[in-house]
């Protein structure tokens, strides 16, 4: 035992709270208070004689160091002056590489380790300092501290191992994957089968009937000129009635046309009787239409007016689908003309087209590409059977108010044409909230997929 060199109370330097070195030498102290008190007041070194031999004892680390024989201890209660005072042995650390169990001798193995006979004045202890107050030697230190590092490097892998199932799990206790269950598409229904051409004129012809019962008459009036194209009475009763009470000559003659189109004389006599109306434009209108109908009786009133150069063109065009020479003259007159303009050749030259005069082809197809002309050039290459105006006809077919005329052109450029492929938009028309649009559309059908000699009039 030692005193104190602060308050002078026994302290055992191999157990001390708190250590301190001071002249190489490692003094001890009894509480950290006294250590920190220490560096503030002066320590007394002790004299060569009062020193005591210093001893190396080797111990291993595993028993607790013994504090060496023959230290004094001042008595308690004993003032210690500075000349007796005494901080203790002089304790020297020694450090000595650990061997191997297995490579030190047998008869040391299990013993607390001997002192060698040139190390009899040497204590060997453990770090039993504060750990505030002393340092540990740098080399162990480190050691120790890469050793710590490593464990927590180790013990954390360990850990993330074990969560990931790397092992420490069964995989037969593992639950099985969860398998997505793949719910199959819901079953296409069979695509309906094709409307034939005899279903397409029967949902035609009950689209129309239904338009006759529509609280319009103009409704009623479209509906009943398509559907008097099949000769049906209903659709004809219904035109006879309506010309008894229509008060305008030009709309009479309308339909009168319907009416002599759909086969019924009634109609052609109004027409002619018109010839004799004492309205100029009336008897143009009345042998306009007998002209589309192919009726002669129209030739004298307009070869009248070929003389008129206001109305030549106009009677020419019409004299056209009667193959009139003299109208056929008029027109030629004005294609050759170099005064008359692009609008007026281009109609010339397609009234010739419906006459049935091949050399015009190469100037109705290039009227094709013409916005304007384009739908009126392919329906007189129709005439002449030409196939050049086929997709013309065939986009017009997507216009409503183009729909008949276009269908028309088409049955009469290929009387044995196959209506298939361009009937479903036009049953698809047929559902149309528009009621003109519905009877536009089914008209269309009756001319693509009836009998031919429903398209041979306009």
């Amino acid at each position: 035992m030692s005193a104190c060199p602060t308050c002078g109370n026994p302290v055992d330097p191999l157990r001390a709270p708190a250590v301190l070195v001071r002249d190489g030498k490692v003094v001890g102290f009894c509480s950290k208070d006294c250590a920190v008190a220490a560096e503030t007041k002066p320590i007394a070194v002790p004299t060569a004689e009062k020193l005591q031999p210093t001893k190396t004892i080797k111990r291993p680390r595993t028993e607790p160091p013994h504090p060496p024989p023959g230290s004094k201890t001042p008595p308690r209660g004993v003032p210690v002056t500075s000349k007796d005072l005494d901080s203790g042995p002089v304790i020297e650390i020694i450090r000595e590489k650990s061997r191997p169990a297995k490579q030190r001798p047998e008869s040391e193995r299990g013993r607390p380790a001997r002192p060698s006979g040139n190390d009899d004045h040497a204590i060997q202890i453990a770090d039993t300092g504060s750990i505030d107050d002393y340092v540990a030697p740098e080399g162990r230190s480190k050691v120790w501290l890469v050793l710590l590092v490593l464990a927590l490097l180790a013990g954390a892998g360990l850990g993330v191992a074990y969560v990931l199932g790397v092992f420490g799990h069964d995989a037969k206790s593992q639950p099985a994957p969860v398998q997505k269950q793949v719910v199959a598409p819901p079953p296409v229904p069979p695509a309906p089968p094709a409307v034939t051409p005899a279903q397409a004129v029967e949902q035609a012809k009950t689209v129309l009937g239904k338009n006759l019962k529509s609280d319009s008459p103009r409704v009623q009036r479209v509906a009943a000129s398509a559907l008097a194209r099949t000769g049906n009475t209903d659709a004809i009763g219904q035109l006879v009635t309506a010309l008894a009470k229509e008060t305008s000559d030009i709309a009479k003659l309308e339909i009168a046309y319907a009416l002599a189109r759909g086969g019924d004389k009634r109609g052609s006599d109004a027409l002619v009787a018109a010839l004799a109306a004492p309205r100029r434009d009336v008897r143009l209108e009345a042998a306009r239409r007998l002209a589309l109908l192919g009726d002669k009786r129209a030739t004298p009133v307009l070869t009248e007016y070929l003389d008129v150069s206001q109305l030549r063109l106009g009677a020419a065009e019409q004299l056209a689908y009667l193959a009139d020479p003299a109208g056929l003259k008029a027109l030629d007159a004005v294609r050759a003309d170099p005064k008359a303009t692009h609008d007026e050749q281009a109609r010339a030259t397609i009234a010739l087209g419906h006459a049935g005069r091949k050399d015009v082809i190469p100037a109705l197809e290039q009227l094709l590409s013409e916005k304007g002309n384009d739908a009126f050039a392919a329906a007189a290459l129709a005439e002449l059977h030409d196939m050049k105006a086929r997709p013309v006809l065939e986009q017009q077919l997507a216009r409503p108010t183009r729909r008949a005329e276009s269908a028309r052109a088409l049955r009469r450029l290929d009387p044995g044409l196959d209506p298939g492929p361009l009937l479903p938009p036009l049953l698809a028309a047929l559902q149309s909230a528009k009621d003109t649009e519905q009877v536009e559309a089914a008209e269309a059908v009756l001319l693509l997929a009836g009998p031919a000699t429903w398209a041979i009039h306009e």
